[in-house]
């Protein structure tokens, strides 16, 4: 377990890595898939499923992100979004499952659905910094606190400091900017939005994962 962690933990850094300095989007493409192969090593069909329903959910969100002008990508290739960012949601998922694993969450899937969508219309209709940071902190803890299982903060925690890695990483050396000058480059929303994130990759994502492991795609 100690080693596939420092291989996922590197795995992440190198990707960051790759995003802040690695010049033109598609040689930043190129050199995160090959690192994200060598980290992940076989990953089964049920993963490479997550990754491509994930993918294309956070298309659509950032879709609508960037039309609303929540931030905007500094050299997009199409819909406003450069190549590599098409495939780094799957990553940020998997990576994440990977990492933490542990048993599969108690109670119902549908109250992980109702709250996942409450956050999701929250981020598609309020446009103010401050007013988007609070209700997305206060839907994110009554979550947490509806839960209430240690690996739920655990996804939390993990996605959020994911998160700061990559939004900063990302700003602060141009990949993408945020309007309204917010300290340090990253609004405070980042914080609930990531960990939000990570809580239903959890609640919803992780026991697909585990329902349907075992088949894998070779490599």
């Amino acid at each position: 377990m100690a080693a596939k962690r420092i291989r996922l933990g590197l795995q992440l850094a190198g990707t960051i890595a790759i995003l802040a300095w690695v010049p033109g989007n598609a040689a930043k493409l190129v050199a995160m898939l090959v690192i994200w192969r060598l980290g992940f090593g076989t990953v089964s069909r049920s993963e490479v499923v997550l990754m491509i329903g994930v993918n294309l959910l956070f298309i659509c969100m950032n879709l609508g992100a960037l039309r609303t002008g929540a931030f905007r990508f500094t050299s997009p290739d199409a819909l406003g979004m450069p190549m590599y960012e098409f495939a780094m949601w799957g990553f940020y998922t998997l990576n994440t499952i990977r990492f933490l694993d542990g048993m599969p969450p108690g109670g119902r899937r549908w109250s992980g659905l109702i709250m996942a969508a409450a956050l999701a219309v929250t981020f598609s209709m309020v446009r103010d910094p401050g007013v988007l940071t609070l209700l997305s902190g206060i839907l994110l803890a009554i979550s947490l606190a509806l839960y209430r299982e240690p690996m739920d903060f655990a996804y939390a925690a993990y996605m959020v400091t994911m998160g700061a890695l990559i939004e900063y990483a990302g700003v602060w050396t141009g990949q993408w900017t945020y309007p309204g000058n917010p300290p340090g480059g990253v609004p405070w929303w980042f914080i609930p939005m990531w960990g939000s994130v990570g809580l239903f990759t959890r609640r919803l994502l992780f026991p697909f994962v585990r329902q349907g492991g075992g088949s894998a795609v070779p490599g």
